[in-house]
């Protein structure tokens, strides 16, 4: 009778998790390891699923093969805003460089990558800034200039690296994104820089031959984008930047009309990164990570404060979690229950895209432990990483969503033999999560609070329940 008691206690508990719907053996293809007479699938179809948006302040956005710049803001998730740095090659001087050389103009030649976000019709702008050196030391103790970049201990450069700007502003740019556009394009520095720099060259200044001295002189540039400024943002291919000097000769105080010029190419064996402020005041995140924020900052909101929405979104770092508090239930079936499949659906809200910024096709996922530290990417038992599938439904009145099989998280789970306190993380693919500002919204897909739903098949032993 006792035994029978907390069968049945055990039974009202998992109601408040979820709810279980018993289907025939005969709908099920199992194999001859699980046919029984005695035995039985259960269809769990509303799991409970803890949900919420978090935000990490650091990623790593050094050496993309794109350079993002502008910015947008969005209702969701707040304002984004990507500012590029990179480090340039002096290239190699001729020998015979003639001295009487007259410069005409220096200008940054690039290529769009052809990615983009935000309204394309309105202007980007942005400033040319250099960096200014770091000073550093001798054995001797004799100080000396040493290039501003500096690499984390990982090696890399993440969103929120700041270095030190000149003041000086070497060009102000108001270009109209020609992101699907091939050609090159080109847009106009400071004369006044152009002329000194070309000036360097005609002397043979040892910073324009020496790979070191020459960052000592140029350390690094950046296009530099003010918060609040664009509304939208396009990515620059990295490898087909460089500074060129526009010149001509002059024969018998007579000019030659055959324009020549210099390159100064990006440096391929340099440092480059995106610097990608956030700021999510004035969003449905509200303060979330601020360090204006009149309470103590936090990077974590759940759903319920967020009007039932989760968020994602790459460069700011933020990123959609799910928590699966009732898998810790099914540890109590111990051998008689047996995991057949899990599966989550998450529904984007329709307003978060459009033809003009449409869905990808996959969503990065992550396993995080309690602290919300990314642990590693989600996997399955041979090791190949499980993604969130964009699935488009046949019918054209049914919206798009995400498919995650979560199978392996749940089996996992339940073979732990205390709370684990792991969740999943869902966000964009980490490739793109350094030069990118895509943003979506997941929203409840049914009348209760739900956001996600979890659809669980267990192969359990009836007469031992």
């Amino acid at each position: 009778m006792e035994r029978s008691f907390r069968v049945v206690a055990g039974f009202l508990f998992a109601a408040s998790l979820f709810s279980c719907n018993f289907s025939k053996i005969e709908d099920f293809q199992l194999g001859k390891d699980f046919v029984s007479s005695t035995s039985g699938v259960v269809l769990i179809d509303t799991m409970k699923i803890v949900s919420s948006t978090v935000h990490l302040d650091s990623i790593v956005t050094s050496k993309s093969s794109r350079l993002l710049i502008g910015g947008c803001q969005n209702d969701y998730t707040g304002m984004v805003t990507s500012s590029s740095y990179f480090q340039l090659h002096s290239g190699v001087f001729p020998s015979n460089f003639p001295s009487d050389l007259v410069y005409d103009s220096i200008v940054v030649k690039f290529n769009y990558d052809g990615y983009y976000w935000g309204d394309t019709t309105k202007r980007i702008s942005f400033s040319v800034k250099k960096l200014v050196p770091a000073k550093g030391y001798n054995s001797n103790g004799t100080l000396y200039d040493i290039s501003s970049f500096k690499l984390n201990m990982d090696g890399g450069l993440y969103n929120t690296s700041k270095f030190q700007l000149s003041d000086e502003i070497l060009g102000e740019v108001n270009l109209l994104p020609r992101p699907r556009t091939k050609k090159d394009f080109y847009f106009k520095l400071s004369d006044d820089y152009g002329r000194s720099l070309f000036n360097s060259i005609l002397t043979k200044n040892d910073s324009m031959s020496n790979a070191h001295d020459f960052k000592v002189f140029l350390p690094g540039m950046a296009f530099v984008c003010v918060p609040g400024n664009n509304l939208s943002a396009a990515g620059i291919l990295q490898s087909s930047i460089s500074m060129r000097i526009y010149y001509h000769a002059r024969v018998n105080y007579v000019e030659n009309l055959n324009t020549v010029f210099y390159d100064f190419p990006v440096d391929g064996n340099g440092i480059w990164y995106n610097q990608i402020l956030y700021n999510s005041q004035g969003s449905i995140l509200g303060d979330i990570s601020q360090d204006n924020s009149s309470i103590l900052a936090y990077n974590e909101l759940p759903s319920s404060a967020t009007s039932n929405q989760t968020m994602i979104q790459a460069g700011s770092g933020v990123y959609t979690k799910i928590r699966i508090p009732g898998s810790q239930l099914l540890k109590g079936y111990g051998k008689n229950l047996v995991l057949l499949s899990a599966r989550i659906d998450l529904i984007p809200k329709s307003s978060s895209y459009s033809i003009i910024n449409p869905l990808p096709d996959s969503l990065a996922v992550y396993l995080v432990d309690i602290r919300n530290i990314i642990t590693s990417q989600y996997a399955s038992s041979l090791g190949g990483n499980i993604y969130a599938l964009k699935v488009t439904p046949s019918a054209i009145d049914q919206l798009p969503y995400y498919s995650l099989d979560a199978t392996q998280f749940l089996t996992s789970e339940i073979a732990t033999r205390s709370l684990s306190g792991n969740s999943l993380m869902l966000g964009v693919l980490g490739n793109k999560v350094g030069q990118s500002v895509n943003y979506l919204s997941f929203t409840k897909n049914t009348l209760d609070s739900n956001i996600f739903k979890m659809t669980v098949y267990c192969y359990i032993d009836k007469n031992n329940r």
